[in-house]
């Protein structure tokens, strides 16, 4: 084996090694998540909201808890369906049938490949053994591919994708909010309420701190995620694609050639709709909403079938 082979081979043996550190991590990180939503919210009620009270600041404190709660609650359940919902896979029923009428509206584009029929493009999964519609990926951290993969995420030990994006967002959604409305909280009681820090008990004065500062450091992180993931929903796109899209973009402008389009770009209400799986005439507040039920759409999605999914 050359130097060239070797350092293959070591790049590979790293990469196996980081995977394998990502799902072992995922238990601990998952835990983590959770006891520091808690611990923020629990914090941000026992010590904040209860000093804005006693100082006679009663509807606030009001507001603040029904906020903390709803927003801790959401983030909890969604953190946990996230990590608990699969993110869905060609070999799902009804991804399988969506990939069928995919072959079927086009014969002549259809092979075999591994001892299945495959269509629009012929991309398989070897390591899966199944086709691989667009903007479907390989997690070698899950080994299995992902429909409409946006990323495998250890804060969710899962890969988040079409089955499951939804409770990811929401999590993002329902942290960034509480954590922002926590820190703030806990500014304004420094700021403007405690006018007197050295009457203030030690262990308020500490906890309002905590609060400030790990609520506001949490919120920074999500705010950045949050709004990239915003952003990518409205044009309805994913992150690996994003940039694989980019590198095409880059390649077609150094050829002096038009740059390709996003093919899955619906519009940012069709795209928001699409995501979330909602299409009633409310879904501009029940994409929000905590829902049991994922994703019900087959994830499946051709480029020349255009952006909808099948």
């Amino acid at each position: 084996m050359g130097v060239t082979g070797r350092i293959t081979a070591a790049c590979a043996c790293v990469e196996r090694g980081c995977d394998r550190a990502l799902a072992l991590c995922g238990p601990l990180l998952f835990a983590f998540g959770e006891s520091l939503v808690a611990s923020i919210a629990y914090v941000a009620c026992t010590t904040t909201n209860v000093t804005l009270g006693e100082r006679g600041y009663g509807v606030s404190k009001m507001v603040s808890d029904v906020i903390m709660v709803t927003c801790a609650g959401n983030c909890a359940f969604n953190h946990a369906m996230c990590a608990w919902i699969k993110p869905g896979s060609p070999k799902d029923g009804r991804a399988r049938r969506a990939i069928e009428r995919a072959g079927r509206m086009d014969d002549g584009e259809r092979g075999v490949c591994g001892g299945e029929d495959y269509a629009r493009g012929g991309r398989y999964c070897e390591l899966c053994d199944t086709v691989k519609p667009d903007m479907t990926h390989h997690c070698s951290v899950c080994r299995r591919c992902v429909l409409k993969m946006d990323h495998h995420c250890p804060w969710v030990m899962n890969c988040v994708g079409a089955r499951n994006y939804r409770y990811f967002f929401n999590f993002i959604f329902f942290g960034s909010v509480g954590c922002a409305w926590a820190a703030g909280s806990g500014a304004f009681l420094l700021l403007y309420v405690i006018d007197d820090p050295n009457r203030v008990p030690y262990e308020v004065f500490r906890n309002v701190i905590y609060v400030v500062i790990m609520a506001g450091a949490v919120f920074v992180a999500l705010a950045f995620l949050g709004g990239w993931q915003a952003y990518l929903v409205t044009v309805g796109n994913t992150t690996i694609d994003y940039y694989d899209h980019s590198d095409l973009v880059k390649a077609a402008k150094a050829r002096g050639v038009p740059a390709p389009k996003w093919a899955f770009d619906q519009g940012r209400v069709k795209n928001w709709q699409e995501a979330f799986d909602e299409h009633g005439k409310y879904w501009y507040i029940a994409w929000c909403l905590p829902r049991l039920r994922a994703h019900q759409g087959s994830g499946v999605y051709y480029a020349d079938l255009g952006p909808k999914a099948l």
